[in-house]
């Protein structure tokens, strides 16, 4: 029998000793950056910055960000998320219908120095530890780049993923059956025209043009019988759901 996998990792994780640190544990976070919880290893599908009533109350709520990941990575409001070692905030929202949730990200505040007698100028603006870009790119060339309002694939187009284990893979196409084995009914079907699926960690990772065109988030996978397909829920969906006052954060 065909088994559907969500894609949360198994284990603890732990970056590589080398000294350069891989784009994917770099900062600021990015769409495609690599988190971690208690339950193991997830991918950041999007950063979002908050427009509504009182998002700009304090420069600290200005530069406060939300991160979209799947829901399976850390089912619990407050579960904590870190990135190479470090906390970087917890859950503040889940869908109640959807595998989808938001994970607020505090700013950076410089710490206050010591200043001589005659005086000094301190710079204490905080900073985001989030920007709206995502990791796109071929192997060991990945890169940042902006990532652009949120959209859909048009019918045949190639569309990309970018997930902490499988990277970038721009070799998707949207799927329009669902086989009779895909027990979930959320979102929509892409299926790999490259042989390259996805795997454990890329759960939550963005979906988006060639561009960087957002398109949604990575659910799960189809592994066994067909490998190569892929769930995802689309932009629009994360958005009618949040209520829209969230939008792509600045990159």
């Amino acid at each position: 029998m065909a088994i559907v996998l969500a894609l949360s990792a198994i284990g603890a994780f732990a970056p590589p000793a080398s000294a350069q640190v891989p784009i994917r544990l770099q900062t600021p976070i990015v769409a495609g950056s690599t988190v971690v919880t208690s339950s193991g290893r997830c991918t950041v599908g999007a950063v979002l910055m908050r427009y509504g009533a009182g998002s700009f109350r304090s420069p600290i709520a200005a530069a406060t960000r939300y991160l979209v990941v799947a829901k399976h990575c850390a089912d619990h409001i407050g579960r904590q998320f870190f990135m190479n070692g470090v906390l970087i905030g917890s859950v503040t929202w889940m869908s109640g219908t959807n595998d989808v949730e938001l994970v607020q990200v505090p700013p950076e505040v410089p710490s206050a120095q010591a200043c001589p007698s005659y005086g000094c100028f301190v710079d204490r603006v905080p900073r985001p530890r989030a920007v709206g870009q995502v990791i796109l790119g071929p192997p060991n060339r990945e890169a940042r780049v902006s990532m652009l309002a949120p959209g859909s694939p048009a019918p045949g187009e190639p569309f990309c993923t970018s997930g902490s284990t499988t990277n970038t893979n721009c070799n998707w196409v949207s799927e329009p059956v669902r086989p009779p084995y895909w027990r979930s009914t959320e979102g929509l079907l892409a299926r790999s025209t490259n042989a390259t699926g996805i795997e454990a960690g890329d759960s939550g990772g963005a979906v988006v043009s060639q561009q960087g065109t957002f398109y949604g988030i990575i659910q799960r996978g189809g592994r066994f019988l067909d490998p190569n397909l892929m769930q995802y829920l689309p932009a629009a969906e994360i958005f009618r759901q949040i209520e829209g006052t969230y939008g792509i954060a600045p990159g």
